[in-house]
């Protein structure tokens, strides 16, 4: 228990961490005379080799933003998401308003695991997604924390999901998933 709640921590730190950056990147968008460009992402649809992704994708590249990190857009269970990918926090992080998107609905009594931020300590709910998808990786059952939208801003797609891929890879300005 004390391990899930130090992780949580580190989640919560590493989605504040994520949330100035989105921050930063939103407000560079605004300032630019010409809208942002949409991230490319892009599957090949092939049976997948890992044992450990139940997805049918082989692999999925997902190109930088202006910021140099990496966001994406999620099927969780089947509702889309937007996710900034962070190899750095532990958990998946889910904004509340996400969660009950996608049909994941918690209450009051479901917040009682402490974590900081860097707003100071707030409480989080552990809960396991059924499944989170990125054009055609799938991972089933999938650990994450339910944080309050007003304690983060944007969506962490953390190491219980992407350690379930066969791997992880930052090259030549894109991070490529192999499911």
């Amino acid at each position: 228990m004390r391990a899930e709640l130090s992780m949580a921590g580190f989640v919560v730190v590493a989605a504040v961490i994520g949330v100035r950056y989105w921050d930063s990147r939103e407000t560079a968008a605004a300032a630019a005379p010409e809208p942002a460009a949409a991230l490319a992402v892009e599957a090949a649809p092939r049976p997948a080799a890992s044992p450990y992704a139940a997805g049918w994708a082989e692999e999925v590249k997902i190109s930088a933003s202006a910021d140099h990190q990496y966001y994406v857009t999620a099927a969780v269970n089947a509702h889309p998401a937007s996710f900034l990918v962070d190899t750095g926090a532990s958990y998946v992080a889910l904004r509340d308003s996400d969660a009950r998107r996608a049909g994941i609905f918690t209450t009051y009594s479901d917040f009682r695991h402490p974590v900081r931020t860097a707003n100071g300590e707030t409480k989080a709910a552990m809960i396991e997604i059924r499944e989170i998808e990125i054009d055609g990786i799938r991972v089933e059952n999938v650990k994450a924390f339910i944080l309050a939208d007003d304690q983060l801003s944007v969506n962490l797609l953390g190491m219980t999901f992407l350690s379930r891929l066969e791997s992880v890879e930052a090259r030549g300005g894109q991070l490529v998933l192999r499911g």
